[in-house]
């Protein structure tokens, strides 16, 4: 929430300025270069500024807000391709004897809880380095897998099997972490800020007989333009709680199946391997 209320504010005294550079530069432009009348209007040069100025900037705005979208979809789909991977390294347990395919649900139930829970804590932060108690339970469900029984052609492709969705859950899992964080460059935030304030300048000089107006159609724009920069920062922290927000709703589900699916098997409380720093 803080990156959203600081630009707004940042719009919001970009715009300000610019009404005042706007004021300023009409009464220079009365003085030098408008007729006495006082009614020139928003043509020739003027149209052309107003037109460049708030075309670059929507062109910005709206990559700016497609680019975030994508990660938004890419940290939801990591976490889903996650999800999927480690069912189906429960549900590869299915080919190997009982002892051994027990202690790999039960390693894997518990990896799939500690990532719904303290890894997403620590995305939410913004940890790149990922959450503690989920990194063991993952080396748990690895060497799970590494002792299990390889004795006849059909366990050991079970087994190569299991490998690949364990690091293809690892693998979205680091893609997931990644996305948790992501920054526009400052000078990016500039740039909008200096459109804004240099559109509403130009508004407040095209309209000089008319600075309600002109001032209606800066606020109307300014409000817009904050819409689509909160819609845009909402979408680039995508484990955040700014209205949207990636949830570990695929984990939960994933879980809710395999209870139902194993109704004999261990759903007891996991305990914890290693201590979180946000859990």
């Amino acid at each position: 929430m803080t990156l959203v209320v600081l630009n707004w504010v940042g719009l919001l005294l970009s715009t300000l300025l610019g009404i005042a550079l706007g004021l300023t530069l009409s009464r220079y432009l009365a003085r030098n270069e408008l007729p006495e009348d006082n009614t020139y209007s928003a043509t020739g040069f003027l149209t052309d500024a107003l037109a460049y100025v708030s075309g670059v900037l929507g062109i910005m705005l709206g990559l700016l807000l497609f680019f975030s979208v994508e990660v938004y979809e890419d940290a939801s789909s990591s976490a889903r391709d996650e999800a999927l991977a480690l069912v189906n390294v429960y549900e590869s347990a299915d080919y190997f004897p009982q002892a051994k395919a027990d202690d790999l649900r039960r390693g894997t139930m518990c990896l799939m809880r500690s990532v719904a829970t303290d890894s997403w804590l620590a995305a939410e932060s913004g940890d790149l380095t990922g959450d503690e108690n989920t990194a063991a339970w993952s080396a748990v469900v690895r060497k799970d897998i590494v002792d299990l029984s390889t004795s006849t052609p059909s366990e050991t492709e079970a087994q190569s099997q299991t490998i690949q969705s364990f690091q293809n859950a690892q693998q979205s899992r680091q893609e997931r972490i990644l996305s948790s964080v992501f920054t526009l460059p400052t000078i990016v935030w500039i740039v909008i800020d200096l459109g804004v304030m240099v559109f509403a300048a130009l508004m407040i000089i095209s309209l000089p007989g008319r600075r309600r107006t002109a001032i209606v159609l800066i606020g109307s724009c300014l409000v817009f333009t904050m819409g689509v920069v909160a819609a845009l920062s909402m979408f680039a922290t995508p484990f955040t709680h700014l209205g949207i927000s990636v949830r570990p709703d695929d984990f939960d589900g994933a879980l809710i199946r395999l209870q139902d699916n194993y109704p004999d098997q261990d759903w007891s409380e996991c305990p914890r391997l290693a201590e979180s720093e946000f859990g």
